[in-house]
């Protein structure tokens, strides 16, 4: 086995198509050119996932104020309201939806295309603080667990921005 299986109770006849080493069926990686140690296969993270700091703080600082300025939107479009029929909760999510749209776009954006959790958990800040800032703009912020309509946009908007930034 190769110094990298830990495996050694484990019978195998395979061996890596690039060193020749013997691998065990648990620790071979499977390549378009045939199967490999881990050594050999470099495995690694895909760069999309790799994050820095700086693409932190980019995510941070574009995703923050554009979710403040969607809040403000929000309230000139869309009024609090404990109560609402289908067509404002149908406007709602469409208007929720294209926010989550908007903040994954301007994250992916501002980071050169990074994913994750990182960048999903950002979207979500961001995007509740737009459906926080509707609330406070609009001054109805005692409104925040019975606006239906706001909080269908919010959850319309994460789901979105999170299945855009995995």
């Amino acid at each position: 086995m190769s110094a990298s299986c830990d495996h050694l109770e484990t019978g195998t006849e395979l061996g890596c198509q690039r060193c020749g080493e013997r691998i065990c069926p648990r620790c071979m990686v499977g390549t378009p050119v045939g199967f490999r140690c881990a050594a050999c296969a470099a495995v690694r993270r895909p760069p999309m996932y790799e994050l820095a700091l700086g693409h932190y703080a980019r995510a941070i600082a574009a995703a923050l104020p554009l979710g403040a300025l969607l809040g403000v939107a929000g309230a000139l479009l869309l009024e609090p309201t404990p109560r609402g029929g289908i067509v404002l909760l149908v406007l709602a999510f469409l208007g929720g939806a294209a926010a989550g749209r908007v903040v994954a776009a301007a994250i992916d954006l501002a980071t050169g295309g990074k994913r994750g959790k990182a960048m999903q958990l950002v979207a979500i800040a961001a995007l509740v603080a737009a459906g926080i800032v509707r609330l406070v703009v609009s001054g109805e912020p005692d409104l925040v667990t019975r606006d239906v309509s706001g909080l269908v946009a919010v959850a319309a908007g994460i789901l979105i921005a999170w299945d855009r930034l995995r």
